[in-house]
This record gives C-alpha cells, sequence and structure tokens, in this order.
C-alpha cells in the first residue's frame, strides 16, 4: 500500500503530516517478524528503533535481523555506526526523522519497529532538554544519593512528582536527580515540562502498536533466546570485537550480552554465572521495557501472533479511519 502517488514537502500542511507506523514492545515479543509481516503486507519499508542494532559487527547479541529476513523487506538505521563511535538518541532521531520524510516522498509507508523506547519518543516528539538547573542543587542532591540511596530519593520524587516516579525505574539514579533538580529550581515537576514539549513537536502522524505476550511466555522465550545466541557463537563475536580492540569500557560493550560474554571471557565469572545473569539481565530489561510503553496511553495493545488483525488495523488508519476510541487492543 502506498500513502501517496505524489511527491510531497518535507513540510505538509496541518492535517497532512507523515503518517508513520510504529510496531514496538519488549525484547523477544516478536517484533521482527511482525513487522516484516507488515511491511510486506503494505508495501511498507522499515526503520530500525533498535539502540543496539546500528553498531556494524555487533550481530548475535543484538538479534539483528538476518540476511534473509532483511531481503523480506527493506531495513534503514541497521549496521551504520562502528562500536566505538558515539550514538544517542539526537543522532538517532535525525537520521530517522530524514528516513521518514524520504519514505513519505517516494510514496512508502515508514515502518518503524523497534523496543528502544527513547527512540520512538524522540523521533515522534523531539527530545525535551530543559535549561533549568542549578549545581549546587545538583551536587546536593547527588550526596544525598550517596550517603542516604536512590531509593530514598525516587520516594522524595514520588512525593511531588508520581507521574515521573512511576515512570522512573528506581535505580536510574541520573533521571531521578534530574527530576527533582528540575523541581527544586522551578517548583513545578518535569513530567509536565515533557508534556508541554510532546505536544509542542509533533512531526508526523502516528499509529503505535505495541507487543505483548504472557509474562511467563515472554520470559520462556527470553530463555530460549539467550540460548540461541549462545549456540550461534555469542562468545566468538565478542571475542572478535575484544580482539579488534573494542574494549569492555565501551558503551556498546557494556550492554546486555556482551557485558556478560566479556566478564566470562576475561574469567571474572565462569560461563554458567553468565548465562544465568545474561538471562535474568534480559527478563530485567523486558520488565523496564514494558514499564516504559504502559506509560503511553496512546499505544495499541496486540498480540504479536494477530498479524491479520494488526494489518486491518494498519490499512485503516491509512485509510484515515480512526482505531477504536476505547484504547482496547486489537485482539486478546
Amino acid at each position: 500500500m502506498r500513502t501517496s502517488e505524489r511527491a510531497s514537502s518535507d513540510k505538509d500542511p496541518p492535517g497532512n503530516k507523515p503518517r508513520v507506523i510504529v510496531i514496538c514492545g519488549p525484547t523477544a515479543s516478536g517484533k521482527t517478524a511482525a513487522g516484516i509481516a507488515l511491511a510486506q503486507t503494505l508495501g511498507a519499508e522499515i526503520i530500525s528503533a533498535d539502540s543496539m542494532q546500528v553498531y556494524r559487527r555487533m550481530d548475535i547479541g543484538t538479534a539483528k535481523p538476518t540476511a534473509s529476513e532483511r531481503a523480506a523487506a527493506a531495513h534503514h538505521l541497521i549496521d551504520i555506526v562502528d562500536p566505538d563511535e558515539p550514538f544517542d538518541a539526537a543522532r538517532y532521531a535525525a537520521l530517522a526523522r530524514a528516513k521518514v520524510l524520504e519514505l513519505h516522498r517516494r510514496g512508502v509507508v515508514p515502518l518503524v519497529v523497534g523496543g528502544t523506547g527513547l527512540y520512538i519518543k524522540a523521533l515522534l516528539h523531539g527530545l525535551f532538554h530543559s535549561d533549568a538547573g542549578d549545581p549546587a542543587v545538583r551536587r546536593r542532591l547527588t550526596a544525598e544519593a550517596e550517603t542516604r540511596g536512590i531509593r530514598n530519593l525516587h520516594a522524595r520524587l514520588a512525593a511531588c512528582d508520581p507521574e515521573s516516579a512511576r515512570r522512573l525505574h528506581p535505580h536510574d539514579t541520573a533521571r531521578v536527580l534530574r527530576a527533582l533538580e528540575v523541581f527544586e529550581v522551578t517548583g513545578r515537576p518535569i513530567s509536565g515540562f515533557h508534556r508541554e514539549h510532546r505536544f509542542a513537536e509533533a512531526p508526523f502522524d502516528a499509529l503505535q502498536i505495541g507487543l505483548h505476550l504472557d509474562r511467563d511466555v515472554l520470559y520462556e522465550r527470553i530463555d530460549r533466546r539467550v540460548d540461541a545466541m549462545l549456540a550461534a557463537g555469542l562468545e566468538d563475536e565478542v571475542r572478535g570485537l575484544l580482539s579488534a580492540g573494542y574494549g569492555p569500557q565501551l558503551k556498546s560493550m557494556q550492554s546486555i550480552g556482551y557485558s556478560h560474554a566479556a566478564a566470562w571471557l576475561a574469567g571474572r565469572i565462569g560461563r554458567d554465572e553468565a548465562v544465568r545473569t545474561l538471562k535474568r539481565d534480559t527478563r530485567r530489561f523486558a520488565k523496564r521495557q514494558m514499564t516504559w510503553f504502559r506509560a503511553h496511553p496512546q499505544i495499541v495493545w496486540s498480540r504479536p501472533d494477530r498479524i491479520s488483525e494488526i494489518g486491518r488495523l494498519a490499512r485503516g488508519y491509512l485509510l484515515r479511519l480512526p482505531p477504536d476510541p476505547s484504547g482496547s487492543p486489537v485482539a486478546g
């Protein structure tokens, strides 16, 4: 399906923003398969929203789409930087927005697929950068976190900004401290600034579809995925990265899977412990992802095996039929 048979300008008139479909959800929830199936149905091209799949040479541990999967549907923003190259949400947003506009001009549906919530937010709404800050307040809060513990400050945040406290993990020290700093300096919760910013910058009209599975099913899939990564050669992949000079201090090498394998190869932990903690940390990561996505009420939820229902929803959206206002899942 084509969004338009005409080329359009980068700035469409109000009410005619480029339309984007997003498939999101936690790791191992079936996003790749669902995204490819939907791309084939719509004639869409996929823009990855995965903070690890941008790195070259990091294939197995990032669960990158295989060559056959990429042949089944065009993929973008995969393998675009080296493991030691800086990359963040702001750079992702700039590249992804340019790609959305390119596809829009060609009359192709942009289909964003991935589990990095911050990247999806940066693409659809931009990033919030507040000038509100006070170095003295920041130093005091940092000292309190060190002496009293970050959980104590997270509890304080829950009292003054419950919305941010629900969204932020109690151990997310940097963001908890930043939220408290903004509140102390401005007297306003940072969540309020975020809402204002979100409505101020929305260059695209987006349909967001989240994939969900029962927790036990998801955790079983995660365990199987880890086993499959090990069988596919994760150990050799990490050994090759280390041999090429990509040390464990790099941001990319500190990610789940790579840090575990690097510790095992360095002899700091045994293989069994590396596998156990890799599975545990991946499950915890999936839980944090679900917390992030569940905080966004605009996401319509579906099971990953309900491809036909997802396709009907997407086609209706592209034909400007509004989704179910109840916000209920596409399928149970």
